[in-house]
């Protein structure tokens, strides 16, 4: 490691460590501040962050880490229990959305790509914005956590096709690739079965994946592994790494009903270090000229603007359903704020050369912005929604 890559790796820890801080006293998401520290340590070392590899590494390994820790997330004993009734709706609200949102790539003539960062749903600042307004607890922050689900598991689907037709287009090659992701789902399947399968008959091995506290701290140890055969997997079949960490953590949700210490766990390692780092990392990958420019302020504002409206439009499924008014409202604000798929398809867009740098920083700067309006949003909404009905006198 150079000097000039051990200055670059402090300045990235110090800022991991600050904007949390800084943030706090802001009011806005830290991921948020930490691209903006990224963007902001970019003009002392922008030339060695393009020479150097351990950066990216660590950032590549944060974003592993946050889509395992997204498929944690999600409940699925809350999906069993929810009505068929229910989960159809949800499962319309998603699919209408992605018609409206490649229609609306269609017809302003924008690129394929527009259409998936339209519906690109992620949950990743959705679930702290429910804990903060205590609203995760309760019946509608578990129907928001729900509708996320599915709709980050269709916008990683989504990343992945686009990705295909990338590289390949309508070819043999597509088709192969096709293939080999029929093979990656079905080696994930067995590897669930058969893992479910020990767990039934030698229960005593569920204790390393759930129990940490012991000197090796064997369940972080265990996670790891769960992750990166997933991982792994994914990298045999040339499908993208974080779909593999994302279905890893989805397997373990569905093991393991108990999980809560292990998430902790987990959480506490990869939002510590490596996932700021892969924040910070989007940051440095732009120029803050690029954001100065106005036509890419006026893209990022349409993308914003089409991002919640598509969200709206979808929304009217609910219509007919039992929710009331204000929980209909909720619905698109709560996923109308993708900051990590967003700025990952960002950055990738950039480093494989899929679109121009000007498109490229109008996608990371609605990520911002949409993570800066949003979720303050949703909070006034949750705080009208609980507040008492004025009676009068």
């Amino acid at each position: 490691m150079s000097k000039v890559d051990a200055l670059l790796l402090l300045s990235i820890c110090v800022g991991a460590f600050i904007m949390p801080f800084i943030c706090k006293r802001l009011s806005i998401p830290s991921a948020v501040g930490e691209i903006l520290f990224g963007l902001g340590v970019g003009l002392f070392f922008k030339e060695a962050f393009h020479k150097t590899t351990i950066i990216k590494f660590l950032g590549e390994l944060g974003f592993i880490l946050l889509m395992y820790l997204a498929g944690l997330e999600i409940d699925f004993e809350k999906i069993k229990i929810t009505p068929r009734k229910e989960l159809i709706l949800y499962v319309t609200m998603v699919v209408v959305m992605v018609i409206l949102s490649i229609g609306a790539a269609y017809v302003y003539g924008l690129s394929p790509l527009y259409g998936l960062i339209f519906f690109t749903t992620a949950i990743g600042l959705l679930f702290p914005v429910l804990k903060e307004t205590g609203l995760l607890e309760k019946d509608t922050g578990q129907m928001l956590l729900i509708i996320g689900s599915i709709g980050e598991v269709v916008s990683l689907l989504g990343i992945t096709v686009f990705i295909l037709y990338y590289r390949s287009g309508f070819s043999w090659e597509s088709l192969v690739h096709l293939g080999e992701m029929g093979a990656f789902i079905l080696l994930a399947y067995i590897i669930y079965k058969l893992f479910r399968l020990v767990v039934w008959w030698y229960p005593g091995l569920v204790r390393p994946f759930l129990h940490g506290g012991d000197p090796t701290e064997s369940s972080i140890r265990a996670n790891f592994v769960n992750m990166f055969v997933f991982v792994a997997l994914a990298a045999l079949l040339h499908m993208e790494l974080i779909i593999g960490a994302f279905l890893g953590g989805m397997a373990y949700a569905v093991i393991f009903k108990r999980r809560a210490e292990i998430q902790h766990r987990m959480g506490s390692f990869a939002y510590g270090f490596l996932i700021p780092v892969f924040f910070i990392e989007a940051g440095l990958r732009f120029d803050i000229k690029d954001f100065l420019d106005l036509q890419v302020v006026v893209m990022a504002l349409v993308i914003a603007f089409l991002i919640f409206a598509v969200r709206i439009a979808a929304s009217l499924v609910f219509l007919w359903s039992n929710l009331t008014l204000m929980e209909i409202i909720i619905v698109p604000v709560s996923t109308s704020f993708p900051l990590t798929l967003l700025a990952a398809i960002a950055t990738f867009g950039i480093e494989q050369q899929i679109i121009p740098r000007d498109q490229a920083a109008s996608i990371l700067l609605a990520a911002l912005l949409t993570a800066l309006i949003y979720p303050v949003l949703l909070k006034k909404i949750i705080r009208a929604m609980e507040r008492p009905p004025d009676l009068g006198t």
